[in-house]
């Protein structure tokens, strides 16, 4: 295949992909391409077809492509970087699924909720290493955005000296839905800095929920009683990535290129939680109000780690919390100890053979 130059590359065919595929499809007006990679060719043909159609009903001139990727082999990722060249490259599978679990009896579905989601932090970072590693070995320039659990795993990224531009969701849906709530005139000065476990407890009822809600300010001002002026807020679970995925079309075309931006984002260039910040191609920048510095934004979303269940050291040692180490060392005092991020793939095979004895 001759080299062509595509805008942005999408890896993953599941449900998140495609809120953000069709999102894409409507929303771009600018006559840009699209490749979605997979292993999946049946889907992969769907994708393409379905996203060229919405383009189409809605005169956009953005069209869409599909390309076998299979996201186990660093070398498959890089002959389809180095064949498409995108300017945006997406990672949005994963190992494990945040919503897999949902209803299983298993001994695995009952030690990751006793743990945390952070237990499962390997699984979420290894597709998001082969891609960087990828991008790196065919000397890509492009933007990288990772999907999965980003205010953890992008800091894993950043600790072992690997490309990461931002993920996308997590802070984003707190700022969509609170911009939502407002007029329009303060929603466009909207900043939000939120964690991903601010997720976690605004699924429950508001009386049980525990903890610091997300900040918010309207331009430089912050919102006061954040949690009692939204408490009539509740979020679902699987049905978040309506709002998550959509939160990822305008920072994505800013990436590529079709306009600046302001958005929040999670995990940019590998810091922990999420982050107001200014979009423009091929990069994002902290967009903080003048109130709070980057050191305090940095601290109050590290505050969160130890109740999300694991975060990663300036050493670059991935712990977790106690109630994980506890809740994990029943099966492995080994795994309790967490791992340091060099070892990432080894932490990653223990972990799936846990998975597998306990029936996950």
């Amino acid at each position: 295949m001759n080299q062509e130059q595509n805008d942005i590359l999408i890896l993953g065919t599941g449900y998140f992909a495609e809120v953000i595929l069709m999102d894409l499809a409507v929303a771009t007006r600018a006559p840009i391409k699209i490749v979605i990679g997979g292993r999946n060719e049946a889907r992969l043909k769907w994708l393409a077809l379905a996203c060229n159609s919405r383009a189409a009903q809605h005169g956009n001139p953005v069209r869409f492509h599909s390309s076998y990727v299979d996201m186990a082999s660093e070398q498959s990722m890089a002959d389809a970087l180095g064949n498409w060249d995108p300017g945006v490259v997406v990672q949005s599978a994963s190992l494990q699924s945040p919503w897999s679990l949902d209803g299983k009896g298993s001994e695995w579905a009952k030690l990751m909720e006793e743990a945390g989601f952070g237990l499962a932090v390997a699984f979420q970072s290894i597709l998001p290493m082969r891609t960087s590693a990828a991008l790196d070995a065919v000397g890509s320039k492009a933007a990288f955005v990772n999907t999965a659990y980003p205010d953890v795993v992008n800091q894993i990224l950043a600790a072992r000296g690997q490309r990461i531009t931002c993920g996308v969701g997590n802070v984003a849906i707190f700022s969509s839905i609170l911009a939502g709530a407002l007029a329009p005139a303060d929603a466009e000065r909207l900043r939000v800095i939120a964690h991903h476990h601010a997720l976690v407890q605004w699924r429950y009822p508001v009386d049980e929920r525990v903890g610091d809600p997300v900040r918010a300010w309207i331009g430089d001002d912050e919102i006061p009683n954040v949690k009692e002026r939204f408490s009539h807020i509740q979020l679902p679970h699987r049905e978040l990535n309506l709002i998550s995925g959509g939160s990822a079309v305008p920072v994505l075309l800013s990436l590529a290129g079709v306009g600046d931006s302001r958005g929040h984002v999670p995990g940019p260039h590998g810091l922990p939680g999420g982050y107001p910040v200014w979009v423009t191609k091929g990069d994002v920048r902290l967009d903080l109000p003048t109130t709070i510095s980057k050191d305090e934004a940095v601290s109050w979303n590290r505050s969160f780690e130890a109740v999300d269940g694991v975060s990663v050291s300036e050493d670059g040692h991935v712990d977790y919390s106690e109630r994980a180490r506890v809740a994990v060392a029943r099966y492995s005092q080994e795994i309790a100890k967490g791992f340091h991020v060099r070892d990432l793939v080894a932490a990653q095979g223990a972990l799936a053979e846990l998975r597998a004895k306990l029936g996950g």
